[in-house]
């Protein structure tokens, strides 16, 4: 085999293994829907957006678990084998799945310490208090508004509640978490959960909220919020809040005019937060709407009461390049 054969080889095996997961040509049909004028604007918004690789999210997965570990030996529990500590995720089938599978690979940690919520469920059944001297983990990728932990996964699940409060910390890990998490969770560990349902309320007009207002609030203050703890790899500011160091000056009103333009918000996604991360098999809804034709957004709404929406139908809708006018 001569040296160039070999070349040839490898770059085809390199271009075999190294698929890009959004192609050039796609990036340049999303910015040719643009007028001109526009397209600068356009380019220098994807600039800004954080997109999360597999080889990138196995980075970041050490780096949350290195911080992991401090806050746990910290807190008086075995950080280096997690003897007293449990992992888990949200929901079934959504992101949390895939970030405790990257996780668990990145940093060795044992299948067995990882458990879903109904195995929990039936372990606290069995044995009332048997948490008391333990941690949990909950893994999740990207937290926007916080709405899918604190009013799906707990408000609407008294056997969730009832774990959580049985353990004698909890951490909430993610790789990003958005400001308006640490906003609503503030409140919360005041014992503020009126304010915070009526937050919620105003982020979601699309919801009726009447028929299930009472039994939420109760709910919430159930809740041992002062157990909880949020850890993350990145805190994300809205991308063009002075908080946000990496849009200044030109580009900030760059691309502010063109969100304004083309930004528009889109019905029960949170694209009002102006987020900038995306991950390598999907896009958090709280990015600008026009991108989630780019990064194939998939909006699924069947964990929430559908049959309470207004005006909303409950199918699940993907975006995707068909959806761009040429």
């Amino acid at each position: 085999m001569t040296s160039s054969e070999k070349d040839q080889r490898l770059e085809a095996l390199f271009s075999r293994w190294s698929e890009p997961v959004i192609p050039r040509d796609r990036i340049e049909r999303w910015l040719e829907q643009f007028q001109d004028q526009d397209r600068e604007a356009a380019l220098a918004l994807l600039e800004k957006v954080e997109f999360h690789s597999f080889s990138r999210l196995l980075r970041e997965c050490r780096q949350l678990h290195a911080q992991l570990q401090e806050r746990l030996s910290a807190d008086g529990f075995d950080g280096r084998t997690f003897k007293d500590v449990d992992f888990s995720r949200e929901f079934t089938c959504k992101s949390g799945d895939v970030i405790s599978y990257i996780y668990r690979k990145a940093n060795a940690v044992p299948s067995v310490d990882f458990k879903n919520f109904d195995l929990l469920i039936s372990q606290l059944e069995d044995s009332p208090g048997g948490f008391c001297d333990r941690a949990l983990v909950i893994l999740d990728d990207y937290i926007g508004t916080g709405s899918q932990f604190i009013f799906q996964f707990l408000a609407r699940s008294m056997d969730d509640i009832q774990v959580l409060n049985s353990y004698r910390k909890v951490y909430l890990a993610s790789i990003v978490t958005h400001d308006s998490t640490f906003e609503k969770l503030a409140p919360l560990q005041k014992g503020e959960c009126q304010k915070v349902l009526s937050v919620e309320e105003a982020q979601f007009p699309d919801y009726d909220w009447a028929w299930e207002e009472k039994d939420l609030q109760d709910a919430l203050c159930r809740v041992d919020w002062s157990k909880l703890e949020v850890l993350c790899v990145e805190r994300e500011h809205p991308m063009l809040s002075p908080e946000n160091a990496s849009v200044r000056g030109r580009e900030q009103e760059l691309i502010g005019q063109f969100l304004g333009r083309y930004g528009g918000d889109s019905t029960l996604t949170t694209s009002y937060l102006a987020g900038h991360h995306a991950f390598f098999y999907g896009a958090p809804n709280s990015l600008p709407k026009i991108l989630f034709p780019l990064l194939s957004r998939v909006e699924d709404l069947s964990i929430y009461p559908t049959e309470h929406l207004i005006g909303v139908s409950p199918d699940i809708v993907r975006w995707g390049m068909d959806d761009v006018k040429r």
